[in-house]
């Protein structure tokens, strides 16, 4: 998996994904983010996915929010702070959908989109 991580101009850290990814990856990128956003004082995310092939069990998508959680603590970053929009491929958007589902119930701030404009549009929201 390839990856970009950005300050974009407009408020927000721009994370931009291609090929394939597992978990592993995920966490690692997440990282560097958070660095990047602790540096920016920006916690605005945006995680464009519509280039990466990303196959989780729903088990595996349960499990994110609580990982993020624990990564958050991890890097003496709360959680909450944060304000993400994740872009997927229209095919996955219900499996995504979940993931943003069970994770708005542990309390985290995350929506998921197919187009990129109408997620700028909601993470810049006040």
């Amino acid at each position: 998996m390839s990856y970009s991580i950005n300050y974009d101009e407009m408020g927000f850290i721009r994370l931009t994904y291609e090929g394939d990814a597992n978990l592993s990856d995920m966490k690692e990128v997440l990282s560097h983010g958070a660095l990047l956003a602790a540096e920016k004082s920006c916690f605005r995310v945006l995680s464009d996915f519509r280039a990466m092939k990303l196959d989780l069990s729903v088990m595996e998508l349960f499990r994110i929010p609580e990982n993020q959680k624990e990564q958050s603590r991890e890097l003496k970053m709360h959680f909450a702070k944060f304000r993400r929009v994740v872009v997927v491929p229209e095919r996955d958007f219900n499996k995504y959908k979940f993931f943003e589902n069970v994770a708005v119930n542990r309390a985290h701030r995350v929506k998921i989109f197919t187009d990129i404009e109408e997620a700028i549009e909601w993470l810049l929201e006040k």
